[in-house]
């Protein structure tokens, strides 16, 4: 049962994962045809989406473990997957507090 389980919880991080890339490399590439063709500010503006979806890739993948973590009861990795999270938001809010 126990290898069923992480099957299934790879199987939802690995599709995350995918998505997150997918996504990104199709808004990017928008805003690279977007650049070609239309205004540069606006496929500037698309393009750095496009990253933002690839930086917050990972991001997404730690909250679902987070949630996954819950319901498998598995406290010790929530606790830790928690604590990287807080440290995350919270080292962005510094770094953006201070520029």
């Amino acid at each position: 049962m126990e290898s069923k389980k992480s099957l299934d919880i790879e199987k939802v991080i690995s599709l995350i994962l995918r998505v997150g890339v997918v996504l990104s490399i199709a808004v990017i590439s928008f805003g690279l045809l977007a650049h070609i063709l239309v205004n540069a500010k606006v496929a500037s503006l698309i393009i750095k989406v496009g990253l933002y979806i690839l930086f917050l890739t990972p991001f997404a993948r730690l909250v679902v473990s987070l949630f996954m973590f819950l319901l498998e009861k598995d406290l010790i990795y929530f606790v830790i997957t928690l604590a990287i999270i807080v440290i995350i938001v919270l080292s962005n809010i510094v770094v953006s507090l201070r520029f």
